[in-house]
């Protein structure tokens, strides 16, 4: 599925930099402008932002579920990246897809005893 028309960034192209970039020893985290960076890309229009951290965010939750990355490192970057969207539209695409998949909501206050202080 293509995420920015403007910058021709797939889901799969965040997949695989979210492989590279988590793989990392203190891996940054991994917002869209982060992960534009790594493909060497940049953000044109900025429109595609809010699906690009709902993708980063779903991405992160598979990578984890299926073993490829440390189930404790996504749940940290993915604690952040929700106290980061709080309050956005990013926000509002995580609760609709976590919804539609019957996950609970992890408030940013929830998740945020997962992040290294």
């Amino acid at each position: 599925m293509i995420i920015c028309s403007c910058a021709v960034i797939t889901d799969h192209d965040i997949e695989r930099a979210l492989l590279e970039i988590l793989d990392k020893p203190n891996a940054p985290l991994p917002t869209p402008g982060v992960v534009y960076k790594h493909l060497e890309k940049k953000m044109v229009c900025c429109g595609c932002s809010a699906l690009a951290v709902e993708t980063i965010y779903n991405k992160m939750e598979k990578l984890a579920e299926t073993g490829v990355v440390c189930p404790y490192a996504c749940a940290c970057a993915q604690g952040r990246l929700l106290k980061c969207a709080d309050g956005t539209h990013a926000m509002r695409l995580i609760e609709t897809a976590l919804a539609n998949r019957g996950s609970p909501r992890r408030s940013a206050a929830a998740t945020s005893e997962l992040a290294p202080a």
